[in-house]
């Protein structure tokens, strides 16, 4: 009995290993067609070589990010080649980063710099929207733009983010739409900054990696800076029907595809700021993105990288205790491996998507991780609520935005 737990623990560490190679593979693939398209970009980008579309970016905005000031500074920064026009979209005028942006854009129009921007204020959300979705909706109403992108406001991206965007939406055939994938890129200092790098850089990061590997698209999007011909939003009814879904990035991505049409991925990272993040607020973070994949992702296809590191790790960790509880000690040696392997692949693929380095006093995070990931999903689907941005969300059975019913459904 023993010889086979061996066997099968062996078996389990073998199968880790690999797919810690087979992913980060993946990545360094997605590296080298980053580097190479900035530098094709940057080489062939000569004045009059070609029209670039106008473009208007609908950024909402609620309650004052982390380094806010320098996020904005760079929203504004780009070095797209066409008339390029931002609109900050808030709930109300008594917003705490109203101020901020208000700040931003004076200091970018004083310095001369390329693009518009103003500020519309699009009142409260209806109960059937996220905030979010109807900000997005209120600035599409007023853009100008012959394409349209809506980015997150807790991001900072490169001054070429727009351009590699757009350029890759160009340039490939039947593109619906082309979104930026996010790096957290900063120094962690908290544990709940480790554990955000981990989630984003260690598990979506290759699994978005390895998907584009294999299709070069996407069956839905990952929204913090996405990008849209006017026709895409036209088939999507201006984001109408959207309408109704927690998540609406992923949903608009599975709509873009029922139209025909590809969901394509920049060659670019979308670096998100995440400091000082605590252990509570990690958590629920953590327990927010659970809620977000079970209702927004469409496919395992996407889905089975992640859940497989998850499994590896729980089938390590059970064969462990399991031998250890029998005392067959040898059986437990590469059973405990295996868990120790995939905390480790998790952090080798956060560095090699570019994170930044993690201290050995944070060395417990991944497996903490992945310890709590079936509990906080147990509690999702226990109490299916979200709260996000300030505002709470009941959440339907499908974790979708629960409707309630008219007053007077119940009346005989």
């Amino acid at each position: 009995m023993e010889s086979l737990t061996i066997l099968l623990g062996l078996l389990l560490l073998a199968a880790t290993v690999w797919d810690h190679f087979r992913l980060r593979r993946a990545l360094l693939e997605q590296n080298f067609a980053a580097r190479t398209s900035r530098l094709r970009s940057a080489m062939a980008r000569k004045p009059g070589d070609q029209r670039w579309p106008s473009i208007t970016v609908v950024r909402p905005v609620r309650g004052l990010d982390v380094d806010a000031a320098k996020n904005l500074a760079a929203a504004l920064d780009n070095d797209y080649p066409g008339d390029v026009e931002t609109i900050f979209v808030f709930d109300d005028d008594l917003d705490p980063g109203f101020a901020t942006v208000r700040k931003a854009i004076a200091a970018h129009a004083a310095a001369g710099a390329r693009g518009t921007a103003t500020i519309m204020v699009a009142g409260q959300p209806p109960p059937t929207m996220t905030g979010k979705l109807h900000a997005m909706i209120a600035g599409l109403g007023q853009a100008t733009g012959e394409l349209v992108a809506f980015g997150d406001s807790d991001t900072r991206p490169h001054p070429y983010s727009l351009r590699l965007a757009v350029e890759k939406l160009l340039t490939t055939e039947r593109a619906g739409s082309v979104f930026v994938p996010v790096v957290a890129s900063e120094t962690p200092r908290t544990a709940g900054d480790v554990g955000v790098a981990l989630m984003l850089n260690g598990l979506y990061g290759p699994a978005v990696a390895r998907t584009v590997s294999k299709t070069g698209e996407m069956p839905f999007i990952m929204g913090q800076l996405m990008v849209f011909p006017r026709e895409t939003l036209k088939a999507l009814r201006d984001l109408q029907n959207v309408s109704g879904e927690l998540v609406d990035d992923m949903r608009m991505g599975m709509d873009v595809v029922a139209a025909g049409y590809r969901n394509v991925v920049s060659a670019d990272t979308l670096p998100i700021v995440v400091r000082g993040l605590g252990l509570a607020e990690f958590v629920r973070m953590f327990r927010r993105w659970l809620i977000f994949s079970r209702s927004g992702l469409p496919t395992w296809s996407f889905k089975l990288p992640v859940w497989l590191r998850g499994a590896e790790f729980w089938l390590g960790f059970l064969m462990t205790a399991l031998a250890l509880s029998y005392g067959q000690y040898a059986a437990a040696i590469p059973a405990a491996a295996t868990v120790v392997a995939v905390s480790a692949s998790i952090v080798g693929l956060h560095r090699v998507l570019g994170g930044a380095a993690i201290g050995w006093r944070h060395a417990w995070v991944p497996a903490a991780v992945l310890l709590a990931g079936p509990l906080l999903l147990l509690s999702a689907i226990l109490k299916p609520e979200v709260t996000w941005r300030g505002r709470t969300y009941q959440l339907d059975a499908r974790s979708k935005l629960h409707r309630p019913e008219p007053a007077h459904a119940h009346r005989p």
